[in-house]
């Protein structure tokens, strides 16, 4: 609608809505009941002056704007005014209370409100969001002024009334007196330049007292943008208070409700200062994004906002003139015209062959002559309906599998690597790893866009869910006699009560899982009898209990032994290598063990946090009996159901198996929150059920097993139109009825629970939902949309997620934390690449200069390289010791005798860098040739060198805990007294006493072995009565700066030269280098630092290459002498910790810390 002016008619229909002033609700904290006001019914015979403000209690509407109105309401009464009025956006209780806090009592001026700004919106007067400020005067329905004022501030001077008539009342601003004009002051409504921003309080304005009304020289100018941000910072920087006068009566007595009432009003307008001051720096849409996003800096794209803010983004843009490319707008680059010439030339060719092969089979088919009636004309062929079923593959065994060919748009993209079955989604949420760069020949996403690393933290542990697409975990089939499956993996290394004892029956029934290593088959040269370790799988068996069983019971003893199946997960980095392992066991089992490639026949989900119950059991919906009937107590499918209100997978027993098959997710689309039970009894028969677990006893052969269900529900499957024309024939509000011929999706659920948890830790346990390749996005979609009771939906990790929340689960990560193991080593030849590559990039003033660190010894410069782990280095530091001159090359060092010390300037830092740069370039052309096939093809990872192997915990355990005993070497069994002698590698969990945090690459020392002194002084920070090293070292810093200043003063400057103490304890030399920290942060589940670590299992217990024992000089546990005297240190700590104390001193940095080691 137009602007209203000067002769129209008042629109009808126009309603406001008000609290009407009585004598109950007269007090500013009482509060009536809102009515609606029929503006142009009150208003049809009457005069009336209605003004509007942007909002109630603002500064310039509070001190400035409404105050004049109040002045001159007995002038506008002498006038003639039948009815003053304001309106605003405000609710009607804020009007109410805006009219109360300025004594406005009765109907003297109205306090109307302007609901959604839809009187301002319909005469397009508005700002912004709020009404604008205008004023209009309506004579008995019709407009007589009408006038938008500026939004600069406002300011009302009282006019002379006396002899005023009502002819020549036009307007507040016009008014004009004609008896006295020399000493009645003209009009009212004013614009005014806004108050100056230094000043702190906004008092009323002088009055105006010309003798007539004169037009400003300077234009008003229009309200734009810039004005709009303008009077939104204003507003909301300034806070509106009322004063304590009205508190207090004639008499000076205090009306304590006012007072308090008076307080409350500013606080509240505090708080919503506070409020608004954080919005109204915010100017544009961009900026206004949630808060777990990223920033969108400078967008100029209005796709990029969130839907709620796009029509505000597309204003701005038009307002300030920005320029918009679009992708079709926007011209091609040479690489991008070339591509899009392919791309359409390919196109014209696709479709003329399919307009060929179409009219061919129009005159072929359509129009065959019938036999029987060819003199009659030719008819069209019947056709049938009938859905032939396709012809099932065959097993191919003993051979790797090749993934399905993706789609042709898509066949470019995956020509080296496969897409997960959620690559879609994760595309474009996620960040994911470099086309030319994948992981393990597989997209993996590493982390969202969004702000994740504390939101998982606590979705995982406080309240909601995180999941992840884990398809890329290798699964591998096998099927043989139960005695050859148990002759192959006891080859393989698994032995043991758990796995062939009696704690191993639940798991050799199909109803448990199994976690274990596989180890090497033959022994490696060097190796001794010793065999390497490969890998941590899991191991499923599959139940052989049928419907049948019962009936078989009575069968004959001469029945052939049925073969079984079982499963074998294992990470994809070290798949290869567990393939070539198993199929080499497995043929010279009699008969033959058959291996399968399930890579890409079955996928996977893991899901953790306090919701992962519920959202799992909404998206797994068992499929109801055929009679229509509930499932009978304890199977399956009831005890799924019956675990609603779990809030940590942990409680289930350990890697607890149910297998049963849903039905799609998709017609259950969108997502409902299933009900929670939350009484007494529901919490009772939950833990009854826990206890019990009867589904030991009543679980079927999973039809996960079988590749013809696995086949078949793939191939059921239907497209997502087929299933949005079955949700619109539904009723509203319901979901489609099922079908006889919906596809049964077979889920295997696998509970687990990290390790820590048996030493006293309250870590979430996990769910892997196993389920076939195809079927995994319908239930990955409902998973994520899925509304929890707790509020907002599960989350989705990447890799980066799983790394975090193992390590603050004090878990090792594999490969990552196994640099002993082929697959952990590339893995840490991947990552060390990666860092020398960002230090490279770095300006040489910027980087760390490793070879300058001074760490305390004669020697200056890092241990091994800065950017990596340096296992060569710390195996092959022996020699070093020996011969400082030797380096990793073999080529001896130059040495520089300086006075007191000696600077080595060994050539082991170019040479090991000339040698990494030739190994990068053949690494780069190998990978270059690989990435170049076409074929589907593996190369098995590289053994690490100089034979370093990794111990599995259970060897490393029994290891390192004999390091407490008097004699470690002499205690140990014999075949571990190779591991003594051998670079052999054990994973442990590190915490830090003090303070600090340790970091990837940190180097681990033991307590100093040689140097007695400097043992004794890292020893004293342990005491209980000592300060904490920062401290005291500052404390005795500063006294010895004072002291080196008072000595300065008095003596040369030649002889108070001497340079100052260091402010921390040197570190321990080369020769007590122990191990490296493969994985540290500060850990939000233990509120301290922590971290994964590798150690050196013969510099820890003591025994090195030459047979030395250290074992007590490493661990004395109650007192020390000092190098001054025998003055003891009490320690406090048992001989068994204090012998796993060590140093922390992360990569590049000369501070140590103290920690505890613990073997996971």
């Amino acid at each position: 609608m137009a602007p209203l002016k000067a002769g129209d008619s008042f629109p009808p229909d126009v309603k406001f809505s008000y609290v009407p002033w009585t004598k109950e609700n007269g007090e500013i904290t009482a509060c009536g009941l809102p009515q609606p006001y029929d503006a142009s019914k009150e208003w049809a015979n009457k005069k009336v002056v209605l003004f509007s403000v942007p909002g109630a209690f603002t500064p310039s509407c509070s001190i400035s704007h409404l105050p004049g109105y109040i002045k001159l309401l007995n002038d506008f009464k002498a006038n003639g005014v039948d009815i003053v009025a304001v309106i605003a956006y405000n609710d009607p209780f804020v009007m109410s209370a805006w009219g109360k806090a300025n004594n406005i009592k009765g109907d003297d001026i109205l306090f109307l409100s302007d609901t959604d700004t839809a009187f301002s919106k319909s005469i397009g007067w508005t700002l912004g969001e709020r009404t604008a400020r205008y004023a209009l005067i309506i004579d008995h329905g019709t407009v007589t002024y009408a006038e938008k004022e500026p939004a600069k501030g406002v300011t009302t001077q009282p006019p002379a009334t006396r002899g005023a008539t009502k002819e020549n009342f036009t307007s507040p601003s016009q008014i004009e007196h004609q008896n006295n004009p020399q000493n009645a002051p003209q009009s009212n409504i004013n614009t005014l330049p806004p108050p100056p921003r230094a000043s702190s309080s906004m008092g009323p304005k002088p009055a105006h007292t010309t003798a007539s009304i004169q037009a400003k020289k300077r234009t008003i100018p229009s309200s734009d943008s810039a004005d709009r941000k303008r009077a939104r910072t204003y507003d909301a920087r300034k806070l509106a208070v009322q004063s304590s006068d009205a508190a207090l009566s004639k008499t000076g007595e205090l009306d304590v409700s006012a007072f308090v009432a008076a307080r409350e009003f500013e606080v509240r307008a505090l708080e919503a200062g506070i409020r608004n001051s954080k919005s109204a720096l915010a100017s544009r849409a961009f900026q206004k994004v949630p808060r777990s996003l990223r920033r969108r800096t400078a967008s100029h794209n209005v796709k990029r906002v969130p839907s709620r803010l796009r029509a505000r983004a597309r204003r701005e843009m038009i307002e300030d003139n920005t320029p918009k490319v679009t992708a079709r707008r926007r011209k091609p680059t040479q690489l991008l015209r070339l591509r899009l010439e392919t791309a359409r030339r390919l196109q014209n060719l696709n479709s003329r062959s399919k307009a060929r092969r179409a009219a061919k089979n129009a005159s072929t088919l359509d129009l065959v002559p019938l036999p029987e009636d060819e003199g009659k004309g030719s008819q069209k062929r019947p056709t049938h309906d009938v859905n032939i079923a396709p012809r099932v593959p065959k097993i191919k065994k003993n051979r790797l599998s090749h993934p399905e060919k993706p789609q042709s748009k898509f066949k470019k993209r995956q020509r080296c690597k496969t897409w997960l079955p959620t690559h879609v989604f994760h595309a474009k949420r996620a960040h994911m790893t470099s086309p030319k760069d994948p992981l393990w020949r597989f997209v993996v996403p590493l982390s969202p866009t969004e702000k994740s690393y504390r939101p998982t933290h606590r979705a995982s542990g406080a309240r909601g869910a995180v999941a992840w697409d884990m398809s890329y975990i290798s699964t591998i089939g096998l099927e043989g006699l139960e005695v050859c499956l148990e002759r192959l993996f006891t080859a393989l290394g698994v032995v043991g009560e758990e796995a062939w004892g009696n704690k191993g029956k639940k798991w050799k029934a199909g109803t448990r899982g199994l976690e274990v290593w596989l180890f090497e088959t033959g022994g490696e040269e060097g190796m001794g009898d010793g065999k390497r370790p490969i890998a941590p799988v899991t191991l499923i068996w599959c139940s052989e209990k049928t419907d049948e069983d019962v009936e078989m019971a009575d069968a004959g003893a001469k029945a052939k032994k049925p073969k079984r199946r079982m499963f074998l997960r294992v990470h994809p980095s070290a798949f290869l290598q567990v393939w070539e392992e198993v199929l080499k066991a497995a043929k010279v089992q009699h008969p033959q063990v058959m291996v399968e490639d399930l890579r890409f026949d079955i996928g996977s989900i893991e899901i953790t946090g306090p919701g992962a119950t519920e959202a799992l059991l909404g998206a797994l919906k068992p499929i109801p009996k055929s009679d229509g009937k509930e499932w009978p107590k304890g199977s399956p499918e009831s005890t799924w159901i019956s675990l609603a209100g779990l809030t940590n997978a942990a409680s289930l027993p350990q890697n607890a198996l149910l297998a049963f098959n849903i039905s799609d997710p998709r017609l259950r689309h969108p997502p409902r929150t299933i009900k929670l039970p939350t009484s007494e009894a529901s919490s009772s028969d939950l833990a009854v059920l826990l206890s019990s677990w009867e589904p030991d006893s009543t679980q079927l052969r999973p039809d996960l097993f079988s590749r013809p269900s696995r086949l078949t529900a793939s191939r059921l499957l239907p497209s997502q139109k087929a299933i949005n024309r079955r949700k619109s024939l539904a009723s509203p509000g319901e979901y489609p009825s099922p079908k006889p011929t919906d596809p049964r999706i077979p889920v295997l659920i696998l509970a687990s629970r990290p390790k820590s948890l048996s030493s006293g830790g309250n870590s979430q346990g996990t769910y892997t939902v196993m389920l076939p390749w195809k079927c995994v996005v319908p239930v990955w979609y409902y998973i994520m949309y899925y509304p929890m009771s707790s509020g907002g939906n599960p989350r989705f990790g990447g890799l980066l997620e799983k790394q975090q929340l193992s390590f603050e689960c004090s878990e090792p990560w594999f490969p990552g934390d196994y640099p002993g193991t082929n697959a952990g080593w590339a893995w840490e030849m991947r990552e060390r690449d990666i860092r020398r590559k960002e230090w490279e990039r770095k300006p040489k003033q910027k980087r760390i200069a490793y070879d300058s660190i001074d760490l305390g010894g004669p020697k200056k410069g890092e241990i091994g390289l800065g950017w990596a782990c340096d296992w060569e280095r710390l195996v092959q530091s022996e020699p070093l010791e020996k011969d400082e001159g030797l380096a990793k090359t073999g080529e001896p060092a130059t040495a520089v005798v300086e006075g007191d010390q000696t600077e080595i300037k060994m050539k082991k830092q170019q040479k090991p860098l000339e040698r990494e740069n030739k190994k990068r370039k053949r690494e780069k052309q190998n990978k270059s040739a690989s990435t170049s096939a076409t074929t589907y093809t593996f190369t098995r990872p590289a053994p690490p060198p100089l034979h370093i192997h990794h111990l599995p915990p259970s060897a490393a355990f029994t290891i390192l805990n004999a390091k407490s005993r008097p004699k470690p070497s002499a205690s140990l069994p014999t075949p571990f007294q190779f591991h003594l002698t051998h670079p052999a590698l054990a994973t442990v969990k590190l915490t830090l006493i003090n303070r600090g945090t340790p970091t990837p690459r940190a180097r681990i020392y033991r307590l100093p072995a040689t140097n007695l002194s400097l043992r004794n002084e890292w020893l004293s920070l342990l005491s209980p009565s000592a300060r904490t090293p920062s401290a005291q070292h500052q404390s005795k810093k500063q006294k010895q700066a004072q002291i080196f200043q008072a000595s300065s003063k008095l003596l040369p400057t030649d002889l108070s030269a001497d340079p100052q103490p260091a402010a921390h304890l040197p570190m321990p030399g080369e020769e007590d280098l122990i191990g490296f920290v493969t994985t540290g942060n500060y850990n939000l589940t233990a509120g301290k630092g922590t971290g994964v670590a590798s150690v050196l299992v013969g510099r820890v217990v003591g025994c090195d290459a030459s047979g030395l024992d250290e074992l007590d000089s490493l661990s004395e546990s109650r007192s020390q002498v000092s190098g001054k005297g025998a003055k003891g240190i009490k320690v406090g700590m048992s001989r068994e910790k204090l012998a796993r104390v060590c140093i922390v001193r992360s990569a590049g940095e000369r501070v140590g810390r103290l920690g505890v080691w613990e073997v996971v």
